[in-house]
């Protein structure tokens, strides 16, 4: 039974009637969840970012432009001046310049967030379980800091701590048990996730985030794996927004028919739950047609728009459990 504790009364009142209703329902189901302020607070891919730039792991590309298509000269010219590990995270934090320029321009917000990609393009030089195991250390090193810990990166004060919300590792459960398939898809790496999601007892195999194509040396390239009409090396989509859409359906739902960023002409093949807390996870949470919890964190974003109208009464809007 799902613990009401920290639950709105009327979420976990439709949560529960739900899962006893779905444990009756014959056939697949899935569950899709986003990870970063879903499953936990706070964000492992920011705390992975700085904890790579710690440690010396983000490697001089010897020509920046490697690194993202969309990179702008003027970040390209601030990191040829001097790639410090506190420029290199204001870029990546702000997506400006110290001097406040425009570090990226030029893709599609349907189908990527720039800085988002960049970090997947950094990771290049290292292997997946090499990513992994810097993950899981960094991970560990969060989940030990206070409540409320914050830390210094150039001008930036950034949270130094993470913890897995309790109430969502337990809903993970119950889901479960009511027969569900249960996934993570992130706009984070899918190496920084996958050791991350195991601590709520979700296997690699069903983490969805950025991958890199790997090298024949077994190291991960500057290239970023497709989907769809996307084609491995095109760098210019990941797991946000309509790509999480279409990882769901190629990838969970082994669509091969058809426009893979359109919703899934057959109901069956979409989630029955959904889960997530920002804009880029609104496609893959109209798409589910089930329940759809939103993590509302109080920002003027569609998906709070859509939650809050409410109109299909499929919605549950749920503030954060750690303010």
């Amino acid at each position: 039974m799902l613990t009401p504790d920290g639950w709105d009364p009327k979420n976990h009142a439709a949560l529960t009637a739900f899962l006893d209703a779905e444990a009756k329902r014959p056939g697949r189901k899935v569950a899709v969840f986003d990870w970063d302020n879903t499953v936990i607070k706070n964000d492992i891919g920011d705390a992975a970012f700085v904890g790579l730039l710690d440690r010396g792991l983000v490697a001089d590309p010897g020509d920046w432009r490697r690194t993202s298509p969309y990179l702008n000269d003027a970040a390209v010219a601030a990191l040829e001046q001097g790639a410090t590990p506190e420029l290199i995270f204001t870029i990546y934090n702000t997506m400006k310049t110290p001097d406040g320029a425009q570090a990226f321009a030029g893709h599609d917000p349907k189908i990527t967030e720039a800085a988002y990609a960049w970090l997947g393009h950094l990771l290049a030089g290292k292997t997946p379980d090499q990513i992994r195991q810097t993950s899981r250390e960094i991970f560990e090193r969060q989940l030990a800091n206070p409540i409320g810990a914050t830390r210094r990166i150039g001008n930036a004060t950034i949270v130094d701590y993470i913890r897995i919300y309790p109430q969502i590792a337990d809903l993970i459960v119950e889901l479960e048990r009511s027969g569900f398939e249960v996934w993570v898809v992130s706009a984070t790496p899918k190496y920084i996730i996958d050791p991350c999601a195991e601590k709520v007892g979700i296997p690699p195999e069903r983490v969805i985030g950025i991958e890199n194509v790997i090298g024949p040396d077994g190291k991960l390239t500057y290239d970023l794996i497709g989907c769809g009409p996307v084609c491995d090396g095109e760098n210019r989509m990941i797991t946000y927004r309509d790509g999480k859409r279409c990882w769901i359906n190629s990838v969970i739902f082994g669509m091969t028919d058809g426009d893979p960023f359109q919703p899934n002409p057959d109901p069956g093949k979409r989630p029955r739950f959904g889960a997530g807390d920002s804009d880029g996870d609104i496609s893959f949470l109209e798409d589910t047609t089930g329940l759809r919890l939103f993590i509302d964190k109080g920002k003027p974003l569609d998906a709070h728009k859509e939650a809050t109208a409410n109109t299909d009464g499929r919605w549950l809007r749920q503030e954060p459990f750690i303010r």
